[in-house]
């Protein structure tokens, strides 16, 4: 099934959607940006095809080609706010055609046309890039852009469309030119509400403040899929450490468990061994069945990390293997590592565990992606690219897939909290428990390197 990324740019006028980008095989035209697919020149093409050039922009640069013709669903007159988006589309459709060359569904995931449906994603972006840092720069009109798109996220979110909403984070400038407000941010997603504080009125959709191109493209990546095939000899490598990890006993993890939920696994344990004492004995096979039924959401016994440690100042075959045996209760807290010594860090879990989600401290959710290795799902953990300061996360092991409804509700909740607020677990369980889904948890602090 293929799903669709569309990218809008942010307008007061409204949302405009890039329809569709496509290489031009002649380095002597020029880029251009038309309107619906017409003729007609939009009045920022000059603009875009600087903005391609690698002389003067960004894209050559970054993702190579000689010059592009674009499609935007109707024209856009001035300003240079249509920057980001347009790196953004520029940035989905080169790296998922990089991701699925060769691929069996080459059309899993693709730069949708403007033209959301039911299980797309739609990210609006607007913004100005400074071509020579990759910094995105503050741009006017960021409230009314909000307010001119409020109505469409509200149909698409009613549609199962997850909505995400990029804006400049160094400042969102009001169109008074004798008063301007400014507000600063310093967090990779957050919620702005129209206060005297933060001038930005409220949507349905997470709003992320992006500083420069490095951190959207971080953000974006987590949307994109993840190469399927893996190198034999990496994958004989984590089976060898996986079998060494069986053989070996470590220290208690911390724990905190949810009372309610293990009394409920033991009535549901009570309930088995009562039926056995009174039904027949030919019901006896049927009854195991459903004793080992009720007992599958329980957390899986193996369940263990396995961290790599530098040798030396190298990730190399001399690197350590660290495992921490993850304790059968649904909070576990696992051992700190610091960030300079790690090489990488996996979660092992059963075969049967649908997702799982990575909550950082910045509020950013990162869907894992795993392989099947010995009967076990073997779950690959980022390391995030900032790591001169000590940082957190939360592993949401779900018992059950997550919609895109559940997600954008979700993704919804991490951008309210406040900018003080850190998404531990006391903040998490609230929400999986009004959705009727009791993940296990999994936090673990990442120390950063003392000098």
């Amino acid at each position: 099934m293929s799903v669709n990324i569309h990218a809008f740019i942010a307008t007061s006028k409204g949302l405009v959607g890039i329809q569709s980008i496509t290489e031009l095989q002649d380095s002597a035209l020029q880029s251009v940006i038309t309107i619906n697919g017409s003729t007609d020149l939009a009045t920022i093409s000059s603009a875009y095809h600087r903005f391609v050039q690698k002389s003067t922009g960004v894209i050559q640069s970054e993702f190579g080609g000689h010059s592009f013709r674009a499609n935007i669903s109707r024209n856009i007159d001035q300003g240079n706010s249509w920057q980001l988006p347009f790196y953004l589309a520029h940035f989905i459709q080169a790296n998922v055609t990089a991701q699925f060359t060769g691929a069996a569904e080459p059309e899993a995931i693709q730069l949708g046309e403007g033209i959301p449906k039911s299980g797309d994603v739609v990210m609006i972006a607007t913004g100005q890039i400074n071509t020579s840092t990759g910094a995105i720069e503050a741009v006017s009109h960021i409230p009314e852009k909000c307010i001119t798109a409020s109505a469409q996220i509200k149909l698409w979110m009613k549609k199962g469309i997850l909505v995400e909403f990029f804006i400049p984070a160094i400042s969102a400038k009001t169109n008074d030119s004798t008063q301007q407000k400014f507000v600063q941010q310093t967090t990779s997603s957050l919620h702005l509400k129209d206060n005297t504080l933060q001038i930005l009125p409220e949507v349905d959709c997470a709003i992320y403040p992006v500083t420069d191109i490095g951190q959207l493209k971080e953000h974006v990546e987590q949307l994109l899929p993840a190469p399927k095939r893996v190198n034999d000899q990496s994958t004989k490598e984590v089976k060898r450490v996986a079998a060494s990890a069986h053989k070996n006993q470590l220290s208690d993890n911390f724990l905190v468990s949810y009372t309610a939920r293990l009394n409920s696994s033991t009535r549901s344990k009570k309930s088995a061994v009562l039926l056995l004492k009174t039904v027949p004995v030919a019901l006896i096979i049927i009854i195991a069945i459903m004793y080992w039924v009720f007992n599958t959401n329980s957390v899986y016994s193996g369940t263990r990390f396995i961290t790599t440690i530098k040798s030396g100042l190298n990730c190399d075959t001399n690197a350590l293997k660290q495992v921490s045996l993850v304790a059968q209760q649904y909070v576990s807290r696992i051992p700190a590592v610091t960030l300079s010594d790690a090489c990488s860090v996996m979660l092992i879990t059963a075969k049967q565990t649908p997702q799982v989600w990575l909550v950082a401290d910045s509020k950013t959710l990162i869907e894992l992606s795993s392989v099947m290795i010995d009967e076990e799902l073997h779950w690959t953990i980022p390391l995030p690219q900032q790591q001169n300061v000590d940082r957190e996360y939360v592993l949401v092991v779900t018992n059950q897939y997550l919609d895109l409804a559940d997600l954008a509700a979700f993704k919804s909740y991490l951008s309210r909290l406040g900018t003080t607020q850190k998404p531990t677990v006391e903040i998490l369980a609230p929400f999986f428990s009004q959705i009727d889904v009791n993940p296990q948890y999994i936090s673990q602090k990442l120390v950063a390197a003392v000098d």
